[in-house]
């Protein structure tokens, strides 16, 4: 499956700060090509998914959690942050709140883009 990746500030500076390389990003796009409704999706957050992805020395259960959204028909995929369980078990209704809005701006622009294609 064709896919363009999209990682968003927030993730990048979630990604140093948990240890998330660049070589564990480019292993995670490549399976998200092949899944990309493999994550559970986030209920109340518009579609985002949240993916169980284990770092080095960690299991899948106490490793990083990747938040991500995959725009099907526009074929990208954002990564929007990251996190460890030991840190976040799960994102609140703010959070929540938040994300759905910026899905909200993301799909405004990228249905913009497809009118002016």
């Amino acid at each position: 499956m064709e896919r363009i990746f999209i990682l968003l500030p927030e993730f990048d500076k979630a990604c140093k700060h948990i240890g998330i390389t660049d070589e564990i990003i480019r292993e995670i796009e490549e399976y998200l090509c092949i899944h990309p409704e493999s994550g559970s999706i986030i209920q109340g957050t518009g579609g985002i998914r949240k993916l169980r992805w284990a770092l080095p020395g960690k299991g899948k259960s106490g490793g990083a959690r990747i938040i991500y959204i995959d725009f099907i028909i526009h074929k990208k995929i954002y990564f929007i942050t990251a996190y460890r369980k030991n840190d976040k078990e799960n994102l609140t209704k703010d959070d929540r709140n938040i994300l759905k809005s910026l899905i909200a701006i993301l799909e405004e622009e990228l249905s913009k883009k497809k009118d002016k294609s």
